[in-house]
Parts: structure tokens; sequence; C-alpha cells
């Protein structure tokens, strides 16, 4: 999410020297002297001989999930403090993204801030981490991908979320701090007692033509299984530090099975390397070379966890070990075949769930007695809609635009008394049936209930406030001034007989403090949707007054009027401004990192094609992720 950022240096890949990981005593004593305490990364981004992870030192942080006030828009997600790389006297690459900007773009093609340049500007790249710890999420998914299990909820629960800023998997603010190195630890090691404990588990594991004499079965092991956790072949010294150690389990493990007493010291071992927990791009670069192609392995790994959020699977794996993705047509493919797969929205459901601040809806609450068709498992089937609704745009090969006119909803028994849709629905939360709905009155995303319920204002009534600074923070992008002393002070006071918007007008409108930020920046935003109460229903009367919706607003530098929330949705799905914010989100995203001011002509390109309804929000995707910029780095 774009916001005013410090530049700073990201985490290097030098100097950091690893701790012990806290197992039985025993075990860590192997770990330090089998699997390596120090060491270097040389030049081909591999381990030295005696390398080893190392786990810097940090404050940890915890989530966050309350409805931000005015003028804030923070979202959930992150851990700060300090990070994990590879430790020893290696030499790594330091660089460091930008701020970014939203809004109206650069003024490619000429004076016309529509018109379509005949080609796309060139890829600017520039300089970045070299190495991304995976986010709190992607690191529970690929844990259940790697490992083949699902019952592993006790465990991942165990393991605390991030805080952040930005987006979860933004690698400049994702750190191993000191309370997630022992998290980690202990999950490494009630993962490795859950696998091997089970022997079917545990034969999933192991590659189907393993050889069946116990040295052949353990190398196959350790080089099937490596190759996935580390999602790059293992170097050959890497094979023998982890064979040494598998065949120190019956030595720790006494009593117990010898190859499952090996696996699990492996599986641990590997589950606390860097190589696990970070995604790498440490390719050799050519001499004088200007930029650096990413090998077909960082390919693999870094086009699954923007698509799909978590590790490759087998067949971008075998791509990558076919060297196919030395080329955009390989990548082309593999990206096209994850995008159009069971998982294929599951990086952009993450994605949205963060600009759309969906988390927060799980605060949701109503009086029932004033909201009589609000329950207690509305607010989940209201993030649901959303998603599904995103995803529906994205299947049906539709772009932005229909995220703000398509008058279509989601429901199920919980949603449709809203929406006064009759049918026979599903009572579950995550259920939920496409209808058309009346397009007078409803409009995409923004007139949906889940949006239209996130704030609520004395009386309960609408926030108009809290819903204007939204669609100008997160829709638009724009930053919006701090409030004025004068006002902080100042609350909405519940006169009688006022309607919702008089009150808002009376304290913050025209000719009070409020006039040029309120009246100016967001109210009018909030006043579009005053048609909707404070759990989306629609209304057309309020306090025995015909709704005001109508007001105007400043699109593409132009002041356009509307009557409604429909019509406001139309003016945003043919702003470009509304296509950059959403572009310059998606980039940061999907490159895991906040954008650089250089690369706003490639947003801007990309606005004006959506904008035009020339490209599609799945091939806006696919675009990004077979660009230069993304399949390559600077030295």
């Amino acid at each position: 999410m774009k916001r005013p950022r410090t530049r700073r240096q990201p985490a290097t890949i030098s100097h950091l020297h690893r701790t012990p990981f806290g197992l039985k005593a025993s075990l860590a004593w192997v770990l330090t002297f089998a699997v390596g305490c120090t060491g270097s990364i040389d030049g081909n981004g591999t381990p030295s001989a005696s390398s080893g992870g190392s786990v810097a030192q940090g404050a940890s942080g915890g989530s966050t999930g309350a409805q931000p006030s005015a003028g804030q828009g923070s979202m959930n997600g992150g851990t700060a403090g300090q990070g994990m790389s590879q430790g020893g006297t290696g030499q790594g690459a330091t660089g460091s993204g930008g701020t970014g900007q939203g809004g109206t773009g650069t003024g490619q093609a000429g004076d016309d801030p529509y018109a379509i340049p005949a080609s796309p500007p060139g890829a600017v790249l520039v300089q970045t981490a070299r190495v991304a710890r995976l986010s709190r999420q992607q690191w529970s998914n690929t844990i259940r991908d790697l490992l083949k299990v699902t019952d592993i909820a006790d465990i991942d629960s165990a393991v605390t979320g991030d805080a952040l800023v930005g987006f979860d998997n933004e690698a400049d603010d994702l750190y191993v701090t000191e309370q997630l190195r022992q998290q980690l630890a202990d999950a490494a090691e009630k993962l490795a007692d859950k696998v091997t404990g089970d022997a079917t588990a545990l034969a999933r594991l192991v590659p189907s033509n393993a050889p069946s004499d116990t040295a052949g079965r353990a190398r196959a092991f350790v080089t099937g299984f490596g190759q996935r956790a580390f999602r790059r072949p293992l170097t050959d010294a890497e094979v023998t530090t982890h064979l040494d150690l598998f065949n120190q389990g019956p030595t720790l493990y006494p009593g117990v099975d010898a190859f499952k007493a090996g696996a699990s010291l492996v599986i641990q071992a590997m589950l606390q390397s860097p190589y696990f927990l970070y995604r790498t791009e440490l390719g050799t670069a050519a001499p004088g070379a200007a930029q650096v192609p990413l090998n077909d392995w960082e390919v693999a790994a870094k086009l699954a966890f923007s698509i799909t959020n978590t590790m490759p699977d087998d067949a971008l794996f075998a791509a990558a070990a076919a060297g196919q993705l030395h080329d955009k047509s390989g990548v082309a493919d593999q990206a096209n075949r994850l995008l159009e797969g069971s998982t294929g929205t599951s990086g952009l459901r993450n994605f949205n769930l963060q600009v759309y601040r969906l988390g927060t809806y799980d605060g949701i609450t109503r009086d029932a007695t004033v909201f009589p068709d609000f329950k207690a498992n509305s607010p989940a089937a209201m993030k649901e809609e959303v998603l599904e609704f995103i995803d529906w745009v994205f299947n049906q090969g539709r772009g932005i635009k229909d995220f703000y006119t398509a008058p279509v909803g989601f429901v199920n028994s919980l949603l449709a008394p809203v929406y006064k849709v009759s049918g026979n629905f599903s009572s579950d939360p995550l259920t939920l049936s496409k209808v058309d709905l009346d397009p007078t009155q409803r409009s995409g995303l923004l007139t949906q209930a889940g949006f239209l319920s996130s704030y609520i204002s004395v009386g309960n009534e609408p926030d108009i406030i809290h819903r204007g600074v939204f669609i100008a923070e997160r829709l638009l992008c724009k930053e919006l001034p701090p409030p004025d002393p004068a006002a902080v002070a100042k609350g909405l006071i519940d006169t009688p007989g006022l309607t919702n918007r008089e009150r808002v007008e009376q304290t913050t409108g025209v000719g009070t403090c409020g006039q040029s930020c309120h009246a100016a920046l967001f109210n009018p935003l909030g006043y579009a949707f005053e048609n909707y109460d404070a759990i989306g229903e629609y209304r057309t009367m309020d306090q025995g007054k015909p709704v005001n919706a109508a007001d105007s607003y400043e699109f593409d530098g132009q002041l356009q009027s509307f009557k409604n929330g429909v019509e406001l949705s139309a003016l945003l799905a043919n702003a470009k401004e509304t296509h950059a914010c959403y572009l310059q989100n998606m980039m940061s995203y999907l490159q895991g990192r906040q954008l650089a001011d250089e690369q706003q002509t490639m947003v801007d390109y990309y606005a004006r094609l959506s904008r035009a309804g020339m490209v599609s929000l799945h091939d806006l995707e696919l675009q990004i992720v077979t660009s230069d910029a993304f399949l390559n780095r600077l030295p």
C-alpha cells in the first residue's frame, strides 16, 4: 500500500551469525556443528562447506485489527526487527525500494492523459533486496505443501503474525526476531515429530523411485525433500552435511526406527534454514552486466509466491529443472497454468484482503434490535463476498472497471435479506451464490454490504467521514493531511431531526474548520453512499427527509458531479487515478516491495490500458509477472 516511507537499506546477506535453534541440548549441538553456525554464501548463492544460517534478533510486534480513525489507513500484517541470512563473510548486494506514487501518472502520449502509447515503456530496474523472508501466510502455506499435511492448526497457531504498515510480503520489512526464531524452532521440531510419527505421512515425502537400501533411501530423501524445501537442488556439500546429520538419528533418538530418526533431524534442520525461510536471488552476475536474469529456480519461486502465495508445485519445479524458465514464453506458459489453476487467485485474494482491509470485517458488530438482518456470522459472509466477487471478475476475463460497475452480488441466507433477494441460500458464511442485483441500487464493491458496514457513527448511522477516507486513501491513493488541531476535539452531535448528512455538514462541512479538508477531500465521497444504512441496506429516507447523496469531486483534475453511490462508482471506474492506484498496489505486492518513483511510467501505462478496458485483471497480473522488471535484477 502506498505510504510515506523513509528509504533505507534492506537486509543484507552478510555478517549475520547463527545461534543454536533451541532444540534439545544434544540436537542443538549436532545442528551447530553438522549444519554449521558460521560460514559464507559463495558467488553462486550457495553455502560453502562450513556455512550455516543466521538468525538475528529484534523487537517483535503483534498483529492489529482495529478500524482506523479519520486519515488513517493501516493494514494488518508484518514484524519489525532484524533479519536472518546466511552467515559469515559472504558479500551481499543491498538496495531499497521507493515510496512510489499512485494517481494520474506521468502524462505519456502527449497531453492526452488517456491516450494509449504505441508501445509500452522500457522496464526500469531498481536496487532491491536479494533475500526476502517468507511472509507469515507464505510460511504456513509452504509448510502445508512441503510436508503434504493439512492438520497443523495447533502448531501453526503458535507462530505469531507480523505487524507491518504495508503489504505482508514486503521484503524490506520482514525479519526474523528472537521471538519468531524460537517459535519457528519449536514449530520445526513439532512438525518433524508429526510427520515422522505417521508412516503414511513420512512415505509421502520419500521419492517414489527411491532405492530400497538404507543408504540409497536416505540420500533420495535428503536430495528430494531438500530440493523442495530449498526450492533448488542441493549442492554436493549440502547433501553430505545433511546425510551426516541423518546418520546421527539412531544416536540422538535411541530406540526409534533409524530412518524416522534421521528424517526427523533433516526436516528440523531444513525448516530452520535460511534457504527455506527466505526466497533468494543470489545467482552469479556476468562481469559488466547491466542486469542479472533470475535463474530458473529463482523464477519458479518468485512466480509461485506471487501468484499462489506458496511454494512451487511439481510442474513448476519440473519446468525449472528442465531450464524452461529462461525466456518469457516459458514463464508465461507456467504463469498461465498457475493463474488458471485451483490456486490461481490465492495471491490475488491475499492482496485484496489487505487493500480493502477485509481483516477488519471480523470486528464488525451491530445492535440486533436496531439491525435485525445483521447476524453474528454476517461479517464472515461479507468478507467472502468481496473475495468471491473479485475472483469472478478475474475468472470472467473482466477488468478493474468492473470492480465498480458490475451489479453482481454473492449471497447466502445471511446476506440475502440485506439485498432484498429472495431464494433458497446456504446458511454457511463461506458458501455463497452469485445473484444479479438491482443496477439502480448496486454497482460493484462500494455498494456491497461489507464496505457499507465497515464504519458506523453516533446514533447507529453510517460513518460518512470514514467511508470517504477509505475511498480517498485506498482507491485513489491520496495522501490526506493530518486533521486540523481545532477539529480534533469536535465530534458529531446526535441532534434530533437532523439527517446524517446534515450532522456531518454542521461539524465538518463548508463554513466550518473542516472546510478545506473534510468538505473537499473525502466528505463528498462519503455522502454518495447515504442511500445505504450502517449494514448496507438501501434507504431513500433519513429522519423523515429524502436522502441527499449528491455532490461533486475532482477526478483526474476535473470536477465531476454525481447523484448517488452508483454514479460515483461509475466515475471511479472511469478515472485513471483509480486504475493507477490499484495497479500501483498490485505491482508492489507482486514484486514484494514498494515501487520506486522511476517505475511510475509503467504504472501509468497499465492504468491507461485498464481504464480503456483493453486489459483484463488476469492479463494485468500475467503481464506484470512476465515483465523484465520481474524476471531480472540489478547486479
